[in-house]
């Protein structure tokens, strides 16, 4: 259910990192305060855990605001993308920004799958950590036979909330650990998420979906 490989444009990725902390240290100027973030893996020593979301939203909007930020992005994996799904690809509008720092209990991402939310079954995930990603700060994923699995289950009325899913499931969550540098691209069949951070490190990731312009479309 997933690929990890190595960066196809450590150009690319440095840029990227180094627009978010840039962009992280002019939000901090305007809030008066002097840190200054150097490390990603370090943030939660100068951000509050109440303005996590806050910051999230400001630096996901300046990302998408900069016409570079999809090509740089597609570039990090376009190799493997197009070996996997094809040379002729629609990509999600904007990437995704994830903080998710130690303890902090609102960056929680429950269980879940895309394409029970309507997104295509076709498509694929790239998942770009800014810090290493492992334990508690990484993401879990379940396996492709186990998802259909809880799907199905979940069709006939066995299990009837994610909550349920979550549980019968717990054993069989495998954290999926990626370092700087590497990629992970999975298919978002699968269900996955994180838990709560009980490292000492914070973890920052990119992700954005991908799909073949030429395969079937699900919904109008």
């Amino acid at each position: 259910g997933f690929i990890i490989h190595k960066c196809e444009s450590m150009d690319s990725l440095n840029q990227l990192r180094g627009s978010v902390i840039e962009q992280a240290n002019e939000w901090l100027s305007e809030r008066h305060d002097d840190s200054r973030i150097t490390n990603l893996a370090n943030s939660h020593q100068v951000i509050p855990e109440a303005a996590v979301n806050e910051l999230r939203l400001r630096l996901f909007a300046k990302l998408n605001a900069n016409p570079d930020t999809r090509l740089s992005y597609f570039r990090l994996a376009s190799s493997l993308i197009q070996s996997l799904v094809g040379n002729e690809l629609a990509m999600q509008n904007k990437v995704n920004l994830s903080i998710q720092q130690p303890l902090d209990q609102s960056s929680v991402l429950e269980l879940h799958s895309d394409v029970w939310s309507g997104d295509s079954p076709f498509q694929v995930v790239l998942w770009v950590p800014l810090t290493d990603a492992s334990a508690t700060n990484a993401m879990f994923l379940l396996s492709p036979s186990a998802s259909r699995l809880a799907y199905q289950r979940s069709l006939q009325g066995e299990l009837n909330s994610m909550a349920e899913i979550h549980e019968a499931y717990r054993a069989e969550f495998r954290p999926i650990e990626v370092k700087y540098g590497e990629i992970l691209l999975f298919d978002s069949n699968c269900l996955h998420g994180n838990q709560l951070n009980t490292t000492t490190t914070a973890r920052w990731s990119i992700n954005c979906r991908f799909v073949s312009l030429l395969a079937p479309s699900t919904t109008p």
